[in-house]
């Protein structure tokens, strides 16, 4: 195993990695998504969750409720740790205590990461073991994502595209997701920024 420390990623506190993961998920849920896979295995006593990230992605996971234990199988990875951010090369293996949300960072190679989680109960059911195990964010786990969620997510990255404000994208989510009105400002704003799109697009 190889880690290596980069300078300027020292961090004070696990409250301030804490805001620091939830800030960034906050960006990367206005891009449009990679296409990380999952898989799902089930051996007696233990539940693994395998994610395959394609090069050059940068992602978050949940907060997960119980200890747990992380093994990268393949790749290279920058990721917060316990310990701080960290660059972590395959194959390594490490536990990890509850309560930590990562953000990583792969780089020029698919990354192979498996989370290993106790299950003694030998529970197959995702929607029991998600709930048993993560701190679910509001738009779920990437794998598990309903398609009303996905939208969300898709429609959002595209009103961030045509540089709207955050006020701005919430409005326009809300009332096109049936959720609440819309203001007559919002509408004026987004209509102009819509149009200038066009034209320099077209």
């Amino acid at each position: 195993m190889q880690i290596t420390y980069r300078k300027g990623f020292e961090l004070t506190s696990e409250m301030f990695m804490v805001d620091k993961v939830r800030a960034l998920e906050k960006e990367l849920l206005k891009l449009p998504q990679a296409d990380i896979v999952t898989e799902h295995l089930f051996m007696d006593g233990v539940y693994e969750r395998k994610i395959t990230i394609p090069p050059w992605t940068v992602l978050t996971g949940a907060e997960h409720k119980s200890n747990y234990r992380v093994r990268l199988e393949k790749g290279i990875i920058a990721v917060n740790t316990d310990d701080g951010v960290k660059v972590l090369t395959a194959p390594c293996e490490f536990s990890a205590k509850a309560g930590m949300q990562r953000a990583g960072r792969v780089f020029e190679d698919e990354v192979v990461w498996v989370d290993i989680y106790d299950n003694p109960d030998n529970c197959t059911d995702m929607a029991v073991l998600e709930d048993r195990l993560y701190v679910v964010p509001e738009c779920g786990l990437a794998d598990s994502r309903t398609e009303a969620q996905k939208a969300q997510i898709a429609y959002r990255a595209f009103l961030y595209g045509l540089n709207l404000e955050d006020k701005e994208v919430e409005e326009v989510v809300n009332i096109s997701f049936g959720i609440q009105n819309i203001s007559d400002d919002i509408c004026v704003s987004v209509a102009s920024k819509m149009q200038t799109k066009c034209y320099l697009t077209c």
